[in-house]
């Protein structure tokens, strides 16, 4: 958590930088107002970390990480606890969020105020997970495609957003093995395509009926070959139910990385302003909750 934190104050004061830019660059540039900086992603059933720092200039080396600030955080409308500073910008909280909770952090700092609210998701459980052990095969490589079709609720016509982490257990699960992310692939499902996006982030917006379904592919993790067949590695697969802060932030973080590191051949750079729900200030405060489970694909392999 605090690495995505961190991901996301750097990713801040680069838009601040690059958006500010309208001249032709020179060795001087001119200050940029300072102002408060605050990132927090929320996770229900854990203490809120929150990162509070100032906006810089292109010739800043570090970030200004603020230590004295007041942070203070309000649940459903009260006030439920000053945070403590615990290093490097961060403060923590004692208190858990909850689902369904109405979230808000109050950062003071040197006669500014800057806020951030949020509301907690609600938890989900997908209705299944079906594994396809041969979901298509990537035309590059050759190599055989796994699948993981999710289905999930619709509940009426509220506006829901969802992201799909996938990983792969390298090791036991009772010994906390090494997770490792899949590459996705071949993105064809109708959902994902309306999003735009090659991101496992999607809203329930063409979703029909009672309970639709996600069809997402990636490369396998092969163990070995045993008894003629390959071995596979276990799945762990983490249904995140997330606010419209976070699925905004996610899709224009991506937007903004790919803009900023084109080739300027072939792709001409663009720049997009990441989202930004801080009131008075710069940063996200978002939320999700998420559901995990364990696929065992048919021929899994277990140390």
């Amino acid at each position: 958590m605090k690495r995505f934190v961190q991901y996301i104050i750097i990713i801040v004061i680069l838009v601040v930088v690059f958006s500010s830019c309208r001249k032709v660059v020179t060795d001087k540039f001119p200050d940029y107002p300072q102002k408060i900086t605050v990132n927090s992603i929320a996770k229900a059933g854990e203490p809120l970390l929150v990162n509070v720092s100032l906006t810089g200039n292109i010739n800043d080396s570090t970030l200004a990480f603020v230590d004295d600030a007041n942070v203070l955080l309000y649940i459903n409308g009260n006030l439920a606890e000053t945070l403590s500073y615990e290093g490097d910008g961060y403060y923590v909280s004692t208190v858990v969020a909850n689902e369904n909770d109405s979230l808000e952090c109050v950062v003071a700092y040197k006669g500014d105020t800057a806020r951030g609210r949020c509301v907690v998701p609600q938890k989900e459980i997908p209705v299944g997970f079906e594994y396809i052990e041969s979901a298509g095969v990537d035309d590059e490589s050759g190599e055989v495609l796994q699948g993981l079709v999710t289905t999930i609720r619709k509940q009426g016509n509220l506006r829901k957003y969802y992201e799909i982490k996938i990983y792969t257990v390298e090791g036991k699960l009772d010994d906390q093995g090494y997770f490792a992310g899949v590459f996705l692939m071949d993105i064809t499902d109708p959902i994902i395509k309306n999003e735009g996006l090659p991101l496992p982030l999607f809203s329930n917006e063409l979703a029909e009926g009672e309970q639709f379904s996600v069809n997402l592919k990636f490369f396998p993790s092969i163990h070995g070959w045993a008894n003629g067949k390959f071995m596979y590695r276990p799945i762990l697969v983490r249904f995140r139910a997330v606010d419209e802060n976070y699925y905004k932030f996610t899709r224009m973080h991506y937007l903004y990385t790919e803009g900023r590191y084109s080739d300027g051949i072939l792709d001409n750079p663009v720049m997009f302003n990441v989202y930004s729900n801080v009131e008075n200030g710069l940063g996200v405060f978002a939320a999700y909750t998420e559901y995990t489970d364990t696929i065992y694909p048919p021929n899994v392999w277990q140390r």
